[in-house]
């Protein structure tokens, strides 16, 4: 799944690409424009207005520190269960490891609200374990966030690191092993620093989504800088403190994703050019037992438990005479609003792309980054400096269906220009230099050429924002309309008012519409 900007393309064949045209570069400013909204709002909501900030410093330092600490502890189990899985699902000879490796990153399909709730359902004396004798409380704060992000989570790192455990040169390896080492000194001295890239990227990824996280850690009542925005966004009419919070946080979102640029201009992506099979790794014993044993206790927490605990609370609530009510009006809602995002971001990405692929310039390195910035940003950030611009300019769109689009467009314009850029990647310049030569015109080749050649691109690019904005709450929880509420919307207000019974059903229906394109998008990329 291509979530992180590739590294520029340094080969040879990259010098003799063609410069795109000057409308390609008008129409991808023009598409950024979304994206550069939200920094400078609040910039200078700021500067002009004043901090307005009315608490002290120690809380500040506290929410910092929570923050952090748990962005540090989540990305590092994370990345531990998602290596592991990775690897046992790529490197040995484990029985069914196809299948251990598609359950391994399913559970990206569920959301950190989600995650949230399964750990309040699960727990607690009216939980599901309860049912079954097992009464444990329900985990609040630090440590019941640090579960449901890590387990959820892990995924990313999982579908990170296999393509770069392929693309490890076998021969390497095999040399470690016939020079005398184990496979386990093998593991830490030669594989684990070529996958340096890999660990960056996912560690990148996981980082940023628990700095921005608003779900779990509002339901699991867990201070850090998303609740506390809130919390004051909603809470006063003074909008000056959230907006301090807000431009805090994108400063350190920010601040991550620089540290991890100059880390990737330093990692040496190697790739295989040899076409020499690898030797699995043979599990006996204890060993295979364990693997078995790990992999499906990953599986049965992050993926049955969740749907155990919904299906008991939703079976639970029906029994007492609780109301359920309608949901199809929801689920009208978010594949409708989905499916536009999707196709709107899906175009202003294309020229991007366009302009960002083959004979790099500077200008293109300046656009790729803006838009990989406005991806980093936390969503409530997001939010609360689009609220602030409009009320400002343009009040009259103020909670339309067309602005949450275009900040739609303008939070995953990055997430669709990878795989699009992958795909033009593949092609050679030359299909389009001969269709030129035989006098095509920009447009014919634009319709014959290009556009088949980015198919499966658009297609994957499509795919990835329509998961994410079915997932997305908290800029839709700010900038929807009134009365339109999505199954994110709805999880998210009925588990805050316990009532269980009607976010069990939204949950179950926002994982039924939205696992099929996950899983089919899961499977191509794994088995290429």
């Amino acid at each position: 799944m291509g979530v992180i900007a590739p590294p520029p393309d340094r080969t040879r064949a990259s010098s003799t690409r063609p410069t795109r045209s000057l409308g390609w570069w008008i129409a991808a400013s023009v598409v950024l424009i979304p994206a550069l909204v939200p920094p400078i709002s609040l910039a200078i909501q700021v500067l002009l207005s004043g901090t307005g900030l009315i608490f002290p410093t120690s809380r500040l330092i506290e929410l910092l520190a929570a923050t952090l600490g748990l962005a540090v502890a989540v990305t590092i189990t994370s990345l531990s269960i998602g290596t592991i899985t990775a690897w046992l699902t790529t490197r040995t000879d484990l029985r069914g490891r196809n299948t251990w490796m598609v359950l391994a990153a399913l559970p990206l399909v569920i959301p950190s609200y989600m995650a949230a709730l399964t750990v309040i359902g699960a727990t607690g004396n009216n939980g599901l374990l309860a049912a079954i004798g097992l009464t444990i409380p329900t985990p609040y704060g630090f440590w019941g966030a640090w579960l449901a992000l890590s387990l959820f989570l892990a995924p990313l790192a999982h579908l990170t690191i296999i393509p770069g455990l392929r693309a490890i040169d076998p021969a390497i390896e095999d040399a470690g092993v016939g020079l005398g080492a184990s496979r386990w000194r093998v593991f830490w001295t030669i594989t684990l620093p070529q996958l340096r890239p890999s660990l960056v990227s996912a560690a990148l990824m996981i980082g940023l989504y628990t700095l921005s996280d608003f779900g779990a850690v509002s339901l699991l009542r867990y201070d850090t800088f998303t609740r506390a925005i809130y919390t004051l966004y909603a809470g006063q009419i003074d909008r000056r403190p959230a907006a301090t919070l807000s431009l805090i946080l994108m400063a350190l979102a920010l601040t991550v994703l620089t540290i991890e640029w100059s880390t990737r201009r330093r990692a040496g992506y190697r790739s295989s050019s040899t076409k020499r099979g690898r030797r699995l790794v043979v599990l006996r014993g204890p060993g295979r037992f364990v693997s078995i044993g790990f992999l499906g206790s990953l599986t049965a927490i992050s993926l049955l438990l969740p749907v155990s605990v919904l299906i008991y609370w939703l079976v639970r609530g029906l029994r007492l005479g609780n109301e359920l009510g309608s949901l199809w009006d929801e689920v009208g809602r978010t594949l409708g609003i989905a499916l536009a995002a999707a196709a709107v971001t899906v175009v202003a990405a294309f020229p991007l792309a366009m302009v960002t692929t083959w004979k790099r310039r500077r200008m293109s390195t300046t656009y790729e980054s803006v838009a990989w910035g406005a991806y980093s940003l936390p969503h409530i950030t997001v939010g609360v400096a689009v609220i602030a611009f409009v009320l400002r300019s343009a009040p009259i769109v103020y909670q339309t269906a067309a602005l949450l689009l275009l900040v739609y467009m303008g939070m995953f314009l990055a997430q669709a220009m990878s795989p699009i850029q992958d795909s033009l990647r593949r092609a050679s310049p030359d299909l389009e230099d001969a269709s030129r030569g035989l006098g095509r015109g920009q447009l014919t080749t634009l319709r014959r050429i290009t556009l088949p050649i980015t198919t499966p691109g658009l297609l994957a690019a499509a795919t990835l924002v329509f998961i994410s904005v079915m997932k997305e709450l908290p800029a839709t929880l700010l900038l929807r309309p009134n009365g339109f509420e999505t199954l994110a919307i709805r999880i998210w207000s009925a588990t805050g008012e316990a009532f269980y019974t009607r976010a069990s059903a939204a949950s179950l229906a926002l994982l039924a519409v939205s696992i099929v394109p996950l899983l089919v998008m899961t499977r191509r990329d794994l088995n290429t």
